[in-house]
């Protein structure tokens, strides 16, 4: 048993996209790690314009049929990682949106591929679907993007911290992930850089961090942590120390900003910017 999930599937939203791909490999390894069920869940928008009749009877046959079909493969590509990890397809009528918050409803982390562009490139990601849902659910959200290339060796998970409720819940998911996965947890305050010049900044920032922690370390002696004030844009600079980390955890409520970091255009370039899966908890998640 965890904080985080009572026991609920880690649900995954499997889709034709490599990035999908790549999001049921995390989810796979998240429910074995979790000792949690996996559920593929693949929502199926009926488009316009089909034929009828007969040859839209055959028409309806094969498009549930290639639904079948993508959740299978993502079935196989899940039991090749964890053989004996108990997995549920789940081929769903209805918009992704509306089908993926009710399925987040009863999940314990919802993980979502999400593809990696480039500056040049200004939408969001995760699109309307992710934008839709990060923020509004009572789950830990996970988006995972196409891994980059040439990264090896001990990966820590990343946390960004300042001070608020939700920042306390992100630092419980952290904790927990590096205990399962034998990371290291690396703690990131993010100062403005109109504080810079203030007496004694960095050493009362230091100060809360270890404030933030103290508790989380006794729980998880295991687990070594770093700690890391920064000064700058919040967002810029915690994608930057995450570049080689297995993720990025961070609140959706804090009062330092990071609501503003997922709903404003430092949101959009956090997303833009994060080459590893970045993990939303919500406030409160953690009891």
């Amino acid at each position: 048993m965890n904080d985080f999930d009572t026991r609920r599937p880690v649900i995954v939203g499997v889709d034709h996209s490599e990035a999908s791909r790549w999001a049921v490999r995390w989810a796979a390894d998240e429910a074995a790690g979790r000792h949690l069920p996996l559920h593929l869940v693949h929502a199926q928008e009926w488009p316009t314009g089909q034929p009828e009749g007969e040859e839209g009877h055959r028409w309806a046959i094969g498009f549930r049929a290639a639904g079948d079909a993508l959740l299978d493969t993502a079935r196989l590509l899940a039991a090749e990682r964890h053989p004996d990890l108990g997995i549920t397809p789940r081929l769903v009528e209805g918009r992704p949106v509306r089908v993926l918050r009710e399925a987040a409803d009863e999940a314990g982390q919802l993980v979502l591929g999400v593809r990696r562009l480039t500056e040049a490139r200004s939408a969001l990601p995760i699109g309307s679907k992710g934008a839709s849902l990060v923020g509004h659910l009572d789950c830990p959200i996970a988006l995972v993007p196409e891994p980059a290339e040439g990264l090896s060796g001990p990966a820590p998970v990343v946390v960004g911290v300042d001070g608020s409720e939700a920042s306390r819940a992100a630092i419980g998911f952290a904790f927990e992930e590096a205990s399962l996965a034998g990371a290291d947890v690396q703690a990131v305050e993010v100062r403005r850089t109109s504080e810079v010049d203030r007496p004694g900044l960095i050493e009362e920032s230091l100060v809360d961090l270890s404030e933030s922690l103290a508790g989380w370390q006794e729980k998880y002696p295991q687990v070594r942590v770093r700690r890391e004030v920064l000064t700058g844009a919040p967002a810029p600079m915690l994608a930057a120390v995450a570049t080689r980390a297995r993720c990025l955890v961070i609140g959706s409520r804090g009062l330092g900003g990071f609501r503003g970091l997922l709903f404003g255009s430092t949101g959009r370039a956090l997303v833009h910017r994060c080459t590893v899966p970045l993990v939303i908890v919500p406030n409160g998640t953690h009891t």
